[in-house]
């Protein structure tokens, strides 16, 4: 299975970024082929975890896309991370976490990790070709939304 790891300096907080990123449901707001995405059976324990199911609507017509991808997602912020586990449909597997770091200084370091392996093989060929592309505009994605949100670092 492909793994996926990003880590980086970001000029916005830990605490800025962990909200953003677990704001599953506006998603659909910035993220490419994202055209919906609902939030469902949410329980917060006693520590303020998090757990939910999210929807997330991938839509590309040239290319024929119409998924919907259901995920266990756990936000911790004790921890400061967002775990999200899916499968079923095209994903046979797929682990994607999140975790932030401050840094003291109004920055903090982020660590995304992707661990997925598609049901099919003509789909694992896909990705594989093109996951370095798909992976650059998620996190720019991300990085732009920071920007909307909490205006353009110094």
């Amino acid at each position: 299975m492909p793994v996926y790891e990003i880590s980086n300096r970001v000029d916005y907080s830990a605490q800025q970024m962990f909200d953003m990123v677990a704001d599953v449901a506006s998603y659909h707001e910035f993220l490419p082929l994202c055209t919906k995405s609902d939030v469902y059976d949410l329980t917060i324990d006693d520590d303020g975890v998090k757990r939910f199911k999210a929807a997330l609507r991938i839509e590309r017509k040239s290319l024929k896309i119409n998924e919907t991808f259901i995920s266990d997602v756990v936000v911790n912020p004790i921890r400061m991370t967002v775990v999200s586990k899916s499968n079923g449909g095209p994903i046979k597997q797929l682990t994607n976490s999140w975790r932030f770091i401050e840094n003291g200084q109004g920055d903090c370091h982020t660590k995304m990790v992707l661990d997925f392996e598609m049901s099919s093989l003509p789909l694992r060929l896909l990705m594989k070709a093109s996951f370095d592309l798909v992976m650059g505009k998620l996190t720019s994605s991300f990085e732009k939304r920071a920007a909307q949100l909490y205006g353009k670092p110094d």
